[in-house]
Formats: structure tokens, sequence, C-alpha cells
């Protein structure tokens, strides 16, 4: 063999011969990214897989202890990860170019706000059932906070499938080509049934616990929350379509107070629902 032949034969591109690169990883290693932000399809497989493992422990809790506080505590775990399984299937089916691992909305607020609420709701419901007992065994307030609880969820959902393409848990500071005003459906009776179906949802899940605190914390927040959102979002929406909004705007009523006001708009949210 050639001098010249043998260079290029132990060049790293070419034959049998080519020089391999250190394997630094182990047979362990994964071949893609483990960003669990990234949108594939293992970090959506672990995700409804722990979703599902949720609430199939809150269906065993209320299947074993029935209508008890314990039982009421496992539908609060069931109605919490269907939630986020619902966000995400929306989207994934109704607004496919606009989904990502966001869509499931474990964090709304980007400052895990989210998560301490929910944490605190349930380390009142637990300090409370120790110290009250019977005062907090299931009746017809539990029974009204799940019926209010179930009614947002259904209402949220529903506002999403019929606005498709036009529904974004961000608002939009111009028309998209596919972004369009949507009002028949739900959207015929409620300008804004995406909010007041998570309102309903959060609060109707405080009063089945029957936490007095978490109750009037979730409801002040959110309707703090959603006024100025509501606000903010409306002269977006008048901006991008002019007349065609304003028309809507004063046939259509709404249940989020002051969204009919006259006010200087806020600075825009950072988080979304």
């Amino acid at each position: 063999m050639s001098e010249e032949a043998r260079v290029a034969a132990f060049t790293p591109q070419v034959g049998l011969f080519r020089r391999r690169r250190a394997q630094t990883e182990r047979w362990w290693t994964p071949v893609v990214p483990l960003d669990y932000d990234a949108h594939l399809g293992h970090n959506i497989a672990a995700t409804a897989c722990f979703l599902g493992v949720v609430m199939g422990i809150g269906l065993c809790v209320t299947a074993v202890s029935g209508w008890t506080v314990a039982g009421v505590f496992g539908i609060y775990i069931v109605l919490l990860p269907l939630y986020h399984i619902f966000e995400y299937q929306c989207v994934a089916l109704y607004n496919p170019h606009r989904v990502s691992m966001e869509s499931f909305m474990f964090n709304p607020d980007e400052g895990n706000r989210y998560y301490k609420a929910m944490l605190a709701s349930m380390a009142e419901y637990a300090v409370e059932c120790w110290l009250l007992g019977d005062t907090k065994a299931p009746g017809l307030v539990t029974l009204l906070g799940l019926v209010l609880a179930l009614c947002g969820q259904a209402i949220r959902s529903l506002a999403m499938v019929t606005a498709k393409t036009s529904f974004n848990h961000h608002i939009a500071n111009r028309r998209e080509v596919d972004h369009e005003l949507i009002t028949h459906g739900i959207y015929r009776y409620e300008r804004h049934p995406s909010y007041v179906g998570f309102f309903c949802w959060a609060v109707g899940l405080q009063l089945m616990l029957k936490n007095p605190l978490s109750l009037v914390a979730f409801a002040g927040v959110l309707g703090y929350f959603f006024c100025r959102r509501t606000n903010y979002e409306e002269r977006t929406l008048l901006h991008i379509f002019g007349p065609q909004y304003e028309s809507y705007r004063r046939q259509t009523p709404t249940l989020i107070p002051f969204a009919n006001k006259d006010m200087r708009a806020p600075r825009a949210p950072e988080a979304k629902q």
C-alpha cells in the first residue's frame, strides 16, 4: 500500500481504518434530548403516564373510602390531573400548530404560584380535617363544589374546542392568519368562557374541600387577575377587529366584573390561562 493510500485509509472519514471518536456515552444514555421543554414523544408519554398514575391513585382512594373526607380528597386529586390532560388534548386536537409542553399548563403564571396555591389548599384540607374532624365531613356544600368544578371544566374545554385555532394561552397582540373572532357556540352567551370556566373549576374545588381560607384566596386572586386580563385583552381585540368586536362586545355579556367598564388598559399580564 502506498503511503498516500495508507494516510487516506486512516483519515476519520474513510473505510474500516477510520479513527473513531472517544465514546463518553454509557449504554443507558438516551439518543434523544432529555430537556423536558422539548415537545417530543417521550416527554409527552412520561407526562401522560404521570398524570394517569395520579388519577389512578385518586380513583383508588375514592373507591376504597367512599363519600368520606379521604374519598373527597381522592376526587380532588382526580380532577387536578384531568384538567391538565384536557388542556393539552384540546390544543393538540383543535390547535395543533400551537401545541407544546406548555399546553399542559403546569406553570401558567411562570412563577410557580399555581403549585404553591394547590399545595396550600391540600395542606389546609389536611390540617382542618385533623383539627375540625366531623366539620369537614362531605355534605351538600361538597356536592355543590364538585358540580361547580365539573361545570367549570366543561365550560373551559368547550370554549377551547369552539375557538379551535383562534384559542391561545397567550394574549395575541396582532392578528394571525388563522385568528378570527369567534361569536358562535358558547361564545354567543359569554365573551370569556375559558376564564369563567377556570374560575368556576378552581373555586369549585375549594368549595368541594370546604376550605374557607383557600376559597376566599382563590376567588379574590383569580377575580382580580381575570379583571385585569380581560380589560387588557378586550382592548387588544378592539385594536385587532375594530367595529366587529365592538358590536360583539355590546351584544354579548360576560360574568367577569368590570369587563364592560371603560378603564385604562393595565400592563399586559405575564401569566396565561
